[in-house]
């Protein structure tokens, strides 16, 4: 089994097809690859492409005399990554990505051989284009320079470019089980974002720390978490969470208050059973689960006490984790999104109670889905823009009141 070929097709059912790279490869580890050792080697190469994706083009695209096949061109991404950020041998790397390709693409195996073997000798390419450096599509790189200044984009781009740590958040003593996880030998440290965030070194197996089948922790970026904290409720209060899949808001509100009655909304019915499965792991008791569109929901003018609204975005602000996002959305998508987030808004506010509070949180950084999505409703109070570091991921939050 060469993982090289599943890497490359990967890439091309993420970069030509636009499927999501956690379900093109979560369905792969679960229908073909089994070992463990070789799903880690897929996830890295792909995700690594991704990450790395402009910088690696401009790497191997100098030694090409004349545009090569699809199926070649993504093995000379999969095979540069190799060389430049794997510590795969350079004769591994270069023989088993030209054997990834001889039986898809034979008259291509020959290119593909002598590319890589150029880029063996050869340094990295020392002159990238500004948005190339950046490991960004121009349309992102431009926008976020004009808003946030090169510095901030430098930034940014910087902490996309490392491999996420895992974050947690502990529902119970968050002290107590930090001391269980270093007694079994794992390395945590407290998130700084919430009370409830402990971040551990990447790659490290979730399955294995303790607590894990007892639902005591989830898996949860800690500035997703912030965005819960963020959200006033007291006892006995009627809460929905809108958008819900797939459940790691809702299972951190309902561990908060276990009082509370929490409706967790998703309108997508194929990720609710995930959603379902997720709030058992973590004993949810008081959630339940339904399917609603978030510009028409079933309930009453003036009926719920508050609402967390995470609304579907382009996710700019989780490249890091996700690196994918930049090439599954582009600037008509951003504005679509945009005008959806505000249809939203409007409906959640409309089942406030008088003194009601609704939180919209979006994992994007971009100001059209930020700030220009609220600033138009007088019941908006302040907002909060946290962009990506090396250990969280890039949110917005906004607060809004109901008179």
């Amino acid at each position: 089994m060469n993982i090289r070929v599943f890497a490359i097709d990967s890439l091309d059912r993420i970069l030509n097809r636009s499927q999501k790279a956690d379900e093109v490869l979560r369905q792969l580890m679960s229908e073909v690859i089994e070992e463990p050792r070789d799903c880690h080697l897929l996830h890295e190469m792909v995700y690594g492409v991704l990450r790395h994706y402009f910088s690696l083009e401009v790497d191997f695209s100098r030694f090409l005399k004349q545009k090569p096949g699809e199926f070649a061109r993504l093995a000379l991404f999969v095979g540069t990554y190799q060389i430049r950020h794997m510590r795969v041998p350079v004769h591994a790397a270069v023989s088993e990505t030209v054997s990834a390709v001889k039986p898809r693409d034979p008259k291509a195996a020959g290119m593909v051989n002598a590319v890589l073997r150029k880029i063996c000798e050869s340094g990295s390419p020392s002159k990238l284009k500004p948005h190339q450096r950046a490991e960004l599509p121009k349309w992102i790189y431009s926008s976020w320079r004009d808003t946030f200044g090169v510095e901030a984009v430098e930034a940014i781009s910087e902490a996309n470019q490392q491999k996420p740590e895992l974050a947690l958040a502990v529902f119970g003593d968050r002290d107590a089980w930090m001391k269980r996880v270093s007694d079994a030998g794992f390395n945590a440290v407290k998130g700084e974002l919430s009370s409830h965030a402990v971040i551990l070194p990447s790659g490290t197996s979730v399955t294995q720390l303790p607590g894990f089948e007892a639902g005591e922790f989830q898996v949860m970026d800690q500035a997703a978490q912030r965005a819960v904290l963020a959200l006033q409720v007291e006892a006995g209060e009627k809460v929905l969470d809108i958008c819900a899949a797939p459940g790691g808001k809702a299972a951190l509100l309902a561990r908060r208050h276990p009082e509370s009655e929490i409706v967790a909304i998703e309108l997508n019915e194929k990720r609710i059973p995930r959603l379902q499965e997720n709030l058992a792991r973590v004993r949810a008791a008081n959630v339940t689960v339904m399917q609603g569109d978030a510009t028409a929901l079933e309930f009453a003018d003036g009926s719920v006490d508050a609402i967390l609204l995470d609304a579907p975005c382009t996710a700019s602000g989780v490249i890091r984790r996700h690196p994918d996002a930049k090439f599954l959305h582009d600037k008509d998508d951003m504005n679509r999104h945009s005008a959806l987030q505000k249809q939203m808004v409007a409906e959640a506010l409309r089942l406030l109670k008088p003194g009601g509070r609704l939180l919209y949180a979006v994992c994007s950084i971009h100001p059209e889905e930020n700030e220009q999505v609220v600033e138009d409703f007088d019941e908006l109070q302040s907002s909060e823009r946290l962009y990506p570091t090396e250990h969280h991921d890039g949110f917005f939050i906004a607060w809004l009141h109901s008179k």
